[in-house]
């Protein structure tokens, strides 16, 4: 308990950082966004329900070249969502234990990509997360067969966030007070 009349000093603490808004060309370009484009992170893909509620969904993705592509199936729910509304929001997130966090939610719209041009595309999309053995085996080939579209995604939105250098980041980070992240195991 301090004396009485002794004065507390209180050290200046950092708030979290603003989140950046970010419009058309100036996505793609920005720094962060090119970051988390270029790593091999699963995006979370969200569109429409036919009744206004949202439909969301882990997927992977390229950023190749600053062109975002997806792929699915044809016959898939977001499929059906996009034909319906190509408005659609992507949600890419890089975060670590503690605060180190940063990511980037793109909103804009989603145009289905068919016939031999989505191919292409969706086998671009494969090989960022499987490698070419690992496509040529029959179990995956089967499971990965279903994706015959692919979903360009242009971006006409976005915000940003990234406190990976903030205070509290660092705080944790030179103690080691974060707890970890756990990941799921398959039963």
């Amino acid at each position: 308990m301090p004396e009485r009349g002794a004065h507390r000093t209180m050290r200046a603490v950092s708030e979290p950082n603003p989140s950046r808004v970010l419009r058309g060309d100036a996505i793609v370009a920005d720094p962060l966004v090119r970051e988390l484009l270029a790593a091999r992170l699963v995006g979370v893909l969200a569109t429409l329900q036919p009744d206004g509620s949202v439909h969301a969904v882990p997927m992977w993705l390229s950023g190749e070249g600053g062109e975002i592509v997806l792929a699915s199936g044809s016959t898939s729910r977001k499929a059906r969502n996009v034909e319906r509304d190509p408005r659609a929001t992507l949600v890419l997130h890089d975060s670590r234990a503690g605060c180190e966090i940063c990511g980037a939610s793109l909103r804009g719209r989603v145009q289905i990509v068919q016939g031999a041009e989505a191919a292409a595309l969706v086998e671009r999309v494969h090989r960022r997360y499987v490698a070419a053995e690992g496509l040529a085996l029959p179990e995956v080939a089967a499971f990965l067969g279903g994706d015959d579209v692919a979903f360009r995604f242009h971006p006409e939105t976005a915000v940003t966030w990234d406190e990976r250098r903030s205070d509290a980041a660092g705080a944790l980070r030179s103690t080691g007070f974060a707890l970890p992240l756990v990941p799921t195991t398959s039963s």
